[in-house]
Parts: C-alpha cells; structure tokens; sequence
C-alpha cells in the first residue's frame, strides 16, 4: 500500500450498479498506480449497494479516511450532502454525481459527475458561434428528455438563440413519423403533372419539404433510439439541418453506426481523441471483459480524474481550482463557489458510422 493518506472510495460494488461502480473504482486505482509516489494514497473501498449513505461516511470516519470520493447515485449524494466539510465529524466529499441544479448545496460538497445538461449547454454554446440561432427540439418523453430541454433551452435563449419548437416521443418505439413530421412541418413532394412543362427557373421537388425558420434540430437521445430516429428525420426531410446531440448517441466502441451520419456530438476526450495510455486501458478493458465493458468506459474515466482532483479534494471550502482548469480524461475540469465542477468538451461528427473530431467553433457575428 501507499504510504500516503487514506481516502474512501465509496461505489456500488454489487447489486444491480455493480458494473457501474466497479468501472470507476478500477479507473481510481489506475491513476493511483499511475500516481508518483509522493501523490499516492491508501484507500479503503465501501460497497454503497450494502449501506445508505450516513452509514458510509460514518465507516469512512472510522477508518481515519482524510476526504471521501462518492457515492455515485444521486440520491445518495443529497443523502450525504450535509455530512460534507471540514468541521468535527464531517469530511471533504468529491461526490461523483450533482445534486438537482435547483439544489445549490451548502457550498462544502464537491460534485463531480458526467451531467448531460452540461452537455446540452454546450451544444447551445456552440450552435450560437456558429450563427445558428433557431433551433427545434425532439426530446423523449421522460424526466431525462426534460432536464436537457431546460439546461439547452436555458443557455441557448441566454446567448440570443430562439427554441422555436418542441415535440416529445416515446422511447423505444420504432416508429416516430408523427412527432418528427408534426416537428419539421414536413409537406409532400411536388412533383410535376405528368405530360407538363418544367419551367426552366424553377427546380422541382423531389423530396418532402419541411419548415425553413429554423437552423439547427437537438435531439435528445441514446443510442438505440437515435438509430431509428435518425433516418426517419432525413426522410422527412432534415437531411439538411444541422443536427446536434449529447454523447448518449454515441456508444463507446460502435460499430454499424451508419445510421447515425451526420449528428454532431461533444464528449470527453477518452472517447473522441484517446491519447495513448487511454488506448491501451481500453483495448485491455475489451481484452478482458469484452466490448461491453466499453459500455461504462466513461465510468473509467470519471474514476480516473477523480483521483487526479483529490489534492483540490483536501482544500476547503470548494472553488474554483487553485492551479487553473485541469485537462482530465472526461474534459477540461474547472469548478465554480458551490463546488460544482463543470466539464469542456470537444465536439464530433459522426461520419460513416465513425466518430470524426471536429475543430472548435469560430463565432460568427449576429445578422440585422
């Protein structure tokens, strides 16, 4: 063991979460391993399956653990939030999931999580640079599609754009004809009269039409709804539209993914441009446990930045990091005054059922 501190690990070890749990534990103890000496610690494990979140933080204490890093669902973490700080009987707590966004905390809580609504405001962001500014929505029909329509919506209108519609589907169906025609106000082809005479300025129409007010589709989706959602939105006529969505449309590792050409995404750098020592964990993770594994590979990730923040972990009261914004595997990590650590992240394309890294956007100045 590390002749260092102790820090508690606290994650689902078994259980329905266990594979969840066990995907950041291993990315921990791989930055531990890959730590200098002088910056490792000695850490003792807490199954957060087999005990509630008082009962974690008490076994953290007993063990003379300095800070904890966990839990890893969200209801764990509001349970532990006023157990967080530096006073008697509490400790520093990196939580590895956010509280709700209306739930400022008590400003003593770290929150670290892979929060999609971060990933919707930056898809606002850079729909904006862009110069697009009216966007419509296709989100499903659950709390999940709500909270990115409010995180995008919210950012998007703060930077001038205009949500000019929504419409929601329901998971899992195969068919979404209604919502995506009702959405693109989708008419039919005009097609000539038989026997008639084409003018000559004039090209005729050999698809379906759709609305022309807007500039960009956000489409909440994962990856199995985004494979069906995708096609039918071209061949209502968006094949033109610029289309955006959370890395929930990607899965780590997809192949056969033609059906998803032409969505831009953002995601952390352990996906879209691993460098080599990310490379190698992964090809050992698919090595080991399959292409499944790459599932929760963003798990890995956090697990692995987690450790890499604990020295900011031991500085209270949380704030912006001492040293500047960090470059982590899952983004580049900076943290505001309520000790919410936000993530930038690169942007892809989608091209050939491959994920294609796009440049940073250049803004574009606003039209009369």
């Amino acid at each position: 063991m590390a002749s260092g501190p102790l820090v508690a690990l606290v994650v689902p070890l078994s259980g329905r979460q266990e594979a969840l749990g066990a995907a950041v534990r291993d990315g921990f103890v791989a930055a531990l391993l890959d730590a200098p000496t002088s910056r490792r610690v000695n850490v003792v494990f807490i199954d957060e399956a087999l005990v509630g979140a008082a009962e974690a933080h008490r076994q953290a204490l007993d063990s003379g653990a300095v800070a904890l890093v966990g839990p890893l669902l969200k209801e764990s973490v509001q349970a532990l939030a006023p157990l967080a700080g530096p006073a008697p009987g509490q400790l520093p707590v990196l939580a590895l999931n956010n509280l709700a966004d209306t739930d400022p905390g008590s400003g003593a809580l770290w929150q670290f999580g892979l929060a999609p609504e971060d990933e919707a405001r930056e898809v606002a962001a850079r729909a904006i640079a862009l110069g697009q500014r009216r966007a419509i929505v296709l989100l499903p029909a659950n709390e999940w599609g709500q909270r990115l329509l409010a995180a995008f919506s919210a950012e998007f209108t703060l930077r001038g754009g205009v949500v000019v519609d929504t419409r929601t589907y329901l998971p899992g169906e195969a068919d979404f004809t209604v919502p995506i025609r009702s959405l693109l106000l989708t008419t039919e082809p005009v097609v000539p009269p038989a026997g008639s005479v084409p003018n000559p300025g004039e090209k005729a129409s050999l698809g379906p039409g759709r609305r022309q007010d807007v500039d960009l589709i956000f489409v909440a989706a994962n990856s199995s709804n985004g494979r069906q959602i995708m096609p039918q939105l071209k061949f209502f006529g968006a094949a033109d539209l610029p289309t955006y969505a959370t890395s929930a449309i990607w899965e780590d590792g997809l192949a056969d993914a033609d059906d998803l050409s032409g969505v831009v995404f953002p995601d952390s750098p352990w996906v879209l441009q691993p460098d080599g020592r990310a490379t190698l964990i992964k090809s050992g993770l698919v090595r080991h446990w399959g292409k499944p594994a790459l599932g929760v590979s963003r798990l890995y990730a956090l697990g692995y930045d987690a450790y890499q923040l604990l020295p900011e972990v031991l500085r209270q009261p949380p704030g912006p990091f001492a040293g500047g914004d960090v470059a982590g595997a899952t983004g580049m990590l900076s943290a505001d005054y309520q000790g919410r650590i936000h993530r930038r992240l690169d942007f892809a394309e989608i091209r050939g059922g491959r994920v294609v890294p796009l440049p940073a956007a250049v803004a574009v100045e606003a039209g009369p």
